[in-house]
């Protein structure tokens, strides 16, 4: 039985250490962005869309403070606010020395920028209209912006604060706040009225994998370094 157990146990752990190479999260994550941008071209979201929508709606009443508070949540996921937080975390990152990781970052973002309202433009999805838009927009749906640039920065930081963690569930932690701040800005979006369920997941596929490949430079780059020293 101890044998079967440690069997199992080492083939789980050989699936993590799978699933934890930035590579195969690139390639997972960039793919649940393509088949979410697919099915939503080819109308097969549409309903799960209205339906997660309407049900919100209804569960969410977004007037007096709670207003205010979904107003605040969905700032952390603007680019006024991102682009600010992106750009100190890589002027820290050069301060400390580790220009190639600043660099790598900013580059990310900028990428992340364009790409997403290059997106927004060629697909050119309409903002929902069954409920009022509490916050303003000026742009199309899909991709959401605030749930791809958001994922980006936030697990990109996550995932350095990481390094100065040694214990493991200060690290799971770590991942943990991360992603429920992505989250909640994802569902502020949807409450506030001003995107599909869909474009929020596709969103975070998008800059989950932007983040997982920036992790995939980085990693790339230290074998590099080592190989060179060694």
């Amino acid at each position: 039985m101890k044998s079967s157990d440690t069997k199992n146990n080492r083939a789980l752990a050989s699936y993590v250490n799978i699933i934890k190479a930035p590579a195969i999260q690139v390639l997972l994550m960039g793919t649940g962005f393509l088949l979410v941008m697919l099915f939503v071209y080819m109308g097969v979201l549409t309903s799960f869309d209205n339906t997660l929508f309407t049900t919100l709606s209804a569960l969410g009443d977004v007037h007096g403070w709670k207003n205010d508070v979904l107003r605040d949540v969905t700032a952390l996921g603007s680019n006024t606010v991102l682009i600010f937080v992106a750009a100190a975390v890589a002027g820290a990152l050069a301060l400390a020395g580790e220009k190639k990781k600043s660099l790598t970052f900013i580059l990310a973002v900028a990428a992340g920028i364009a790409v997403t309202f290059l997106l927004k433009a060629g697909i050119d999805r309409p903002r929902p209209s069954l409920i009022m838009q509490h916050v303003d927009v000026y742009t199309q749906s899909f991709p959401s912006a605030h749930a791809t640039l958001s994922t980006l920065v936030y697990f990109y930081i996550a995932h350095l604060l990481t390094h100065f963690a040694q214990n493991t569930s200060v690290r799971a932690w770590i991942y943990f706040a991360a992603a429920f701040l992505v989250f909640c800005i994802g569902l502020s979006r949807v409450l506030l009225g001003v995107h599909w369920p869909s474009d929020i997941i596709a969103g975070w596929f998008a800059g989950g994998s932007m983040a997982a490949f920036c992790f995939y430079v980085i990693k790339w780059k230290r074998k590099l370094r080592i190989k060179k020293e060694g």
